[in-house]
């Protein structure tokens, strides 16, 4: 039962106590590195040099034999005029590219690169929830993709091959009708390799170990190394672009949630995780770290930084026992009759939210039910793929209707009973009496 007394100062107090040594430990001109390391293509790299892949700078690449060469162009592909001519002497070639300009950019291969973004129909499909980032989990057999589950784009573009294999398609887009082409790839007759895809940021340090972004850019350079090609040149939007010391770099650190490492510590067999365990007590205790890291502590504060923190110890000692004491005293007394009845009194205003949460979700269920009985004849729940095969009425008004009626059903079977705001329920309704308002029109139209 809730204890109205219980309340947590000492959490607030020991924040409190933490701040008061705080310093910003992270530079305007570190943060700008980071941020530019983000954007670069090093990760890359340093993959090309695990396939065995040896980097050239453009005069080595322009007397290279296209036989032996893999041409990597991310980014901006309009000034990029060798790729046609290398493909076609049976060169090998990895082009990326989301053409951030809005132009349109097209390769002799068949393959269009269009300057506008896509988006997916639903959260569920996006990377962390984001419908401008899709999650590409859709894959045609290739060698560039075994062991690929997914693939996490960055605010992608769109690409046609009609003269290549696609081999990667989109989830459901937003746009009706946008190509779902993700990734292509074929041969030419003369041994050339290409593979074309729509977004050159997931292979960026940034996201190049996001879902299996980096096992792709593996698998890939893995099959168009083939087994003659030793060399590898890239071209970064338009220009030559190579880190002399690559292998010196340190990679953004990979961010994993308490969950996911959990799972990775689950995979791991016993042997490796206690193998593992026993040397990382044999390092910290051949290195001396803990006491290392003490003495540079306590090195580093000042007098007065010691006597303000002795202060903070005492001061925060005394409340704890205050409130030790205080809570004590509480448990020893019987409880009154007031505080009774203002536990009933929270409890009962917690079960009315409750229920107004649950009438409103309710609510939801009904309008999606009646507006699916009176278009098509049957109910919400007898309509799986509901608005799947719902008449639309060309205009933009009713694709509007349309998209907003998907992305409602989408949140009532995703979203919990609290996502169902007054406003959110309103507007629900308004789209509703509106979309029966067009079948009325047309029916009346179709007389």
């Amino acid at each position: 039962m809730f204890n109205f007394y219980r309340v947590p100062w000492s959490g607030w107090l020991t924040i409190l106590f933490l701040l008061t040594f705080a310093k910003p430990c992270v530079s305007q001109d570190d943060d700008a590195l980071r941020r530019q390391l983000q954007r670069g293509f090093e990760g890359l790299e340093l993959i090309s040099q695990f396939v065995e892949l040896e980097a050239i700078d453009d005069a080595t690449f322009a007397v290279a034999t296209p036989k032996e060469t893999v041409l990597v162009v991310l980014g901006s592909v309009e000034r990029v005029s060798v790729v046609d001519s290398f493909l076609s002497e049976g060169g090998a070639v990895l082009v990326a590219s989301d053409q951030a300009s809005e132009r349109t950019a097209t390769l002799k291969y068949g393959v269009k690169f269009i300057g506008e973004s896509v988006t997916a129909r639903s959260e569920n499909d996006g990377y962390l929830s984001n419908r401008d980032c899709p999650v590409i989990r859709r894959f045609s057999e290739h060698p560039s993709l075994n062991g690929v589950r997914s693939i996490a784009s960055n605010r992608p573009g769109i690409m046609l091959a009609d003269d290549l294999t696609v081999i990667a398609r989109y989830p459901a887009l937003s746009s009706v009708g946008a190509s779902d082409a993700f990734a292509a790839a074929g041969e030419t007759k003369k041994g050339g390799r290409i593979i074309a895809i729509a977004d050159q940021t997931i292979f960026t340090n940034q996201m190049i170990t996001a879902e299996s972004n980096d096992l792709f850019a593996y698998q890939s350079l893995l099959w168009l190394k083939d087994s003659d090609r030793k060399y590898v040149h890239f071209i970064v939007d338009g220009d030559y672009k190579r880190h002399d010391n690559v292998e010196d770099l340190e990679l953004p650190p990979v961010q994993l949630s308490p969950d996911e490492i959990r799972e990775i510590l689950k995979q791991l067999p016993a042997e490796k995780l206690l193998e593992f365990g026993n040397q990382l007590a044999a390092d910290v205790e051949d290195k001396d770290l803990i006491n290392e890291f003490l003495r540079e502590q306590i090195d580093g504060i000042s007098d007065y930084d010691y006597n303000r923190g002795m202060i903070w110890a005492l001061f925060f000692g005394v409340c704890v026992s205050l409130i030790l004491a205080f809570l004590w005293q509480k448990k020893m007394l019987r409880r009154t009759a007031s505080v009774a009845a203002l536990e009933r009194h929270f409890k009962s205003k917690k079960l009315s939210r409750f229920r107004a949460i649950r009438d409103r979700q309710w609510a939801a269920n009904l309008l999606l039910d009646s507006f699916c009985r009176q278009a098509e004849g049957r109910g919400y729940r007898d309509w799986p793929s509901f608005p799947e095969g719902l008449s639309v009425r060309p205009g933009a008004e009713s694709e509007r209707l349309f998209d907003e009626m998907g992305q409602a059903s989408n949140d009532f079977k995703t979203k919990p009973a609290s996502y169902w705001t007054q406003s959110r329920l309103l507007k629900l309704e308004a789209d509703v009496n509106n979309w029966l308002v067009m079948i009325v029109m047309t029916r009346g139209e179709s007389k």
